[in-house]
């Protein structure tokens, strides 16, 4: 997804107190994760097709020569600077392709999309105390307490679910900014809208349970957030496909939140980059988790026929 900065101003938040502290464990105590993935790649990965490589070329039936590229969304150093490989090969396309262009129509969809229009309130779905640990920790998001109230639960989730943003490019930014430098045509493989109704369509009692599920492991997501930079870095497509793959809260939920973010989109955008890759000197990225698994576009790609070869 797109880096999205809201404009808003931060209020100072009262300290919790003990006793909150201790009601807010009572109100996570089923949440509270208990799952080990400082080494999330079991043995389980030998079934997994693809395994390693982020830079793939795709050839298809006719000749046509293009590349897929498997990206991040972080602004970690170690994630965002774009391999050479990489680089060589966006210069040399004619056609630069991303999830969706940054810009203001797109991040003003996010700012439409994000807020409650019916008159609901956030905090009538939370606990009391989830909900004030939430505006606790959104502060780190730049949306200040008056605001939290009226986002729906998807968007909440989907901020506090990452690092908290810093003044940096992501991968997706610096990769822009070369194909723009070299001249590249540049496409949207999907709208902002298109996107996120896979978020806002959720069940809103799907929604409460994954908010509430981030909230209360909020610190050991963050935590975690170390080991999927270090399986991006060492091109591990397997061992993305096993940290999606892990044990959650409710796996009804959670199959439902793939079904729409992942599998559904692997879809549309198998579909589309076909009709893309009918020309050639294409260079497409999507988020690593779309390239990988039975499900993903690489093995989709080949079972149509496409000849495709690990280059990065």
């Amino acid at each position: 997804m797109n880096n999205i900065v809201i404009y808003l101003i931060c209020l100072l938040i009262i300290p919790a107190s003990a006793a909150a502290e201790s009601n807010l464990s009572d109100a996570c105590k089923d949440y509270r994760s208990v799952l080990d993935v400082s080494d999330p790649v079991s043995s389980g990965t030998q079934d997994i097709p693809f395994k390693t490589g982020m830079l793939w070329q795709i050839k298809s039936p006719q000749g046509k020569i293009n590349y897929l590229f498997g990206t991040m969304h972080s602004q970690d150093y170690a994630v965002s600077t774009v391999p050479k490989e990489v680089s060589a090969v966006l210069q040399q396309s004619d056609v630069f392709i991303m999830e969706t262009v940054p810009g203001q129509a797109a991040n003003q969809t996010f700012l439409d999309m994000m807020v409650f229009k019916e008159g609901q309130q956030l905090d009538n779905f939370l606990a009391d105390v989830v909900y004030e640990e939430l505006v606790r920790q959104i502060q780190d998001y730049g949306v200040p307490r008056e605001q939290v109230i009226v986002i729906k639960p998807w968007a909440a989730f989907s901020l506090i679910g990452r690092p908290k943003p810093i003044r940096a490019p992501t991968l997706e930014d610096n990769l822009l900014q070369i194909a723009r430098q070299n001249g590249l045509e540049i496409k949207s493989l999907e709208t902002m809208e298109e996107i996120l109704s896979a978020l806002d369509t959720l069940p809103i009692e799907d929604q409460i349970i994954i908010l509430t599920d981030t909230v209360c492991n909020h610190e050991q997501i963050i935590r975690d957030s170390k080991d999927l930079v270090s399986l991006y870095v060492h091109r591990d497509l397997a061992g993305i496909t096993e940290y999606n793959n892990q044990t959650h809260y409710d796996e009804a939920v959670f199959d439902r939140f793939m079904q729409g973010i992942l599998y559904d989109r692997n879809s549309r955008m198998l579909q589309r980059i076909e009709n893309e890759f009918t020309a050639e000197n294409i260079f497409v990225a999507v988020g690593a988790s779309h390239l990988a698994g039975e499900e993903g576009l690489l093995q989709q790609l080949s079972e149509k026929g496409f000849a495709v070869t690990a280059i990065y």
